[in-house]
């Protein structure tokens, strides 16, 4: 506790913004901590390369919204910050996984409540979790988990089935032993991971264990959104998982068709209406605001050409640049191959082995995470 009473020491960090301001040395002001940079970069270096990755998946994240959530050790409390966090990790996880759908699930009262439908709709997803409000009873694992079981175990086998769990219960009420679940999501390889907000649960690490999933207790705000961002990039894909050739459909953007509604808001009244644009279904013809989807007609998955190629990093991702010392250079007015700017005041630069052009830091993490293909080894002539 503090001296004068007002509360616990780590709750004043979140208000100390003005720490995380560096003077370079040549007198400009550095945003990122030397901390953030080196978390950044043992990230790029944990990615996988020439490994099977399931690429398509099903996911399910199951949120925790028992009275423990009602904790104030995240500004302004633990519930209102996962959501906030939540609608982060929905709108990164469907860019790096277009292909993909996800679901939500809130736990509360000892039961799971499905809250939103496995689907590639961003904003309804976002919606949904918007629209909780109040955190209520005690949290159960088992009811969670048999909730997202009973959908996940009727997907098919060639995409990944997982569950993404975030708790901040210390206990679990549950009606059965949780090895008999244990057992069943073992057996339909629906990997479980779980990211804990108070203290390690030897439960949840079994969970975690037992289906080939990852535990994490969360540091701080910005740790619990980094291993958020760790989920959204898809899991090495697993020895049972069969390879199946998938039909899809490319639906041409009609824009000055006949007024019609689309099947996204046919059933919603309130938002539906007549539209003359959208994207046609190349099998029944019907009408949809936006892809990915699955044609509720013929069950058709309509995507992109685009979404495909954005799902292409993650089989072939690139490589990690070499730190090296500005000291080390051999000529002083070399600019970054990205952003074209001179190495001024800093006192590492990164280069690609293959093109042997450098970037300043920022650009590293730009092409890595955003672009993922060095700008230098693209303008090459082939």
């Amino acid at each position: 506790m503090d001296e004068d009473g007002d509360g616990y020491r780590w709750e004043g960090n979140y208000e100390k913004t003005w720490e995380l301001i560096k003077e370079t040395d040549g007198g400009l002001v550095d945003l990122t901590t030397s901390s953030a940079k080196r978390e950044k970069r043992r990230l790029i270096q944990q990615r996988l390369s020439n490994v099977k990755l399931g690429v398509m998946r099903h996911v399910f994240l199951l949120l925790d919204q028992s009275v423990n959530m009602e904790d104030n050790d995240l500004k302004p409390t633990r519930f209102i910050c996962l959501k906030k966090l939540s609608e982060q990790f929905i709108l990164e996880f469907y860019d790096q996984n277009p292909i993909s759908q996800i679901g939500v699930i809130a736990v509360k009262n000892g039961k799971g409540q499905k809250i939103s439908d496995l689907s590639s709709n961003i904003n309804k997803h976002i919606a949904n979790v918007k629209a909780q409000k109040a955190c209520e009873g005690a949290f159960s694992l088992y009811n969670g988990l048999e909730t997202a079981f009973k959908i996940l175990s009727s997907m098919p086998s060639y995409a990944s089935r997982e569950i993404i769990i975030v708790a901040g219960s210390l206990t679990s009420v549950d009606p059965h032993p949780i090895n008999d679940m244990l057992t069943q999501l073992a057996e339909s390889n629906i990997r479980v991971s779980v990211i804990g907000l108070s203290a390690s649960v030897q439960i949840f690490n079994r969970v975690s264990s037992a289906t080939n999933g990852t535990y994490n207790v969360m540091l701080d705000e910005q740790h619990l959104q980094e291993l958020l961002r760790l989920q959204c990039a898809p899991p090495a894909a697993t020895p049972t998982m069969e390879p199946s050739l998938v039909k899809m459909g490319f639906p041409p953007h009609v824009t000055d068709g006949t007024l019609s509604l689309c099947q996204c808001h046919v059933e919603d009244k309130t938002k539906a209406e007549l539209t003359t644009q959208g994207f046609t279904c190349p099998t029944c013809s019907s009408k949809y605001c936006e892809v990915p989807v699955e044609c509720k007609i013929c069950s058709l998955t309509l995507v992109c050409a685009p979404h495909l190629a954005r799902s292409y990093h993650h089989l072939f991702p690139l490589s990690e640049f070499t730190e090296t010392s500005t000291e080390d250079l051999i000529d002083d007015t070399m600019v970054c191959g990205g952003c074209s700017k001179t190495f001024a005041n800093q006192k590492h630069v990164y280069r690609c082995e293959s093109c042997n052009s450098y970037f300043c830091y920022t650009c590293d993490i730009f092409v890595h995470d955003m672009l993922h293909h060095c700008p230098g080894c693209e303008s090459r002539p082939r």
